[in-house]
C-alpha cells in the first residue's frame, strides 16, 4: 500500500524514474560473444501492445560502460546488443573479463498541456547470454533480471 501511495505522490508531483534492470556478472573469454536481449511479449488480443524504448548496455566489474545501444521493441519482437569478446574488448588468449548488462526503460512523459511524467508503461523480458562465435552453440543464459533502485527526479517548477 505504501509504494502504491508513493507512486502516486510522485505522479501527481511530476516526478519521472526510468526503469533499470541489471542482471548477474558472467566472464567472457576470447572467441565469445555476450549478447542482451530484450523482448517485448506484447498483450493478448484484441488490445493493442505498446513500442517499447529502451537502452542495452554493457558494464565491467569496475563499472566501466564497455558498449550501449538505444533499441525499439515492437509487440511480439526482440532487440539486442552483442558485446564481441575480440572485436569489442580486444581481449587476448587465455584473458577474460567480468561483464553485467543492463536495460533501461525510460519513464513516459505526457504530452503538454501536463508535463507529468510517470514509470514506464512497457514490459521488456530480458536475457543475457554468452555464445561461441564461430559455432553459435550457447555456453550461459543468465535470466531473472534484477531492478534497480533509481534516483526520482522532480523537475523544476515552471518559471511565470
Amino acid at each position: 500500500m505504501f509504494k502504491f501511495a508513493l507512486s502516486m505522490f510522485l505522479i501527481a508531483a511530476g516526478a519521472s524514474a526510468q526503469t533499470v534492470y541489471t542482471f548477474g556478472m558472467v566472464g567472457v573469454a576470447e572467441g565469445q560473444i555476450a549478447r542482451v536481449n530484450a523482448l517485448n511479449p506484447g498483450v493478448a488480443p484484441p488490445a493493442v501492445g505498446v513500442v517499447c524504448a529502451a537502452q542495452l548496455t554493457f558494464i565491467d566489474g569496475a563499472g566501466v560502460v564497455l558498449k550501449t545501444s538505444a533499441v525499439s521493441v515492437l509487440p511480439g519482437k526482440e532487440a539486442y546488443l552483442d558485446l564481441f569478446a575480440d572485436k569489442d574488448l580486444a581481449l587476448p588468449v587465455n584473458e577474460r573479463r567480468q561483464i553485467r548488462a543492463t536495460i533501461t526503460i525510460p519513464p513516459v512523459v505526457v504530452p503538454p498541456p501536463t508535463t507529468t511524467s510517470v514509470s514506464a508503461a512497457c514490459t521488456l523480458i530480458g536475457t543475457l547470454e554468452i555464445f561461441d562465435a564461430i559455432s553459435g552453440k550457447t555456453e550461459v543464459v543468465l535470466g531473472g533480471e534484477h531492478l534497480v533502485p533509481s534516483v526520482i527526479v522532480t523537475p523544476p517548477p515552471a518559471t511565470p
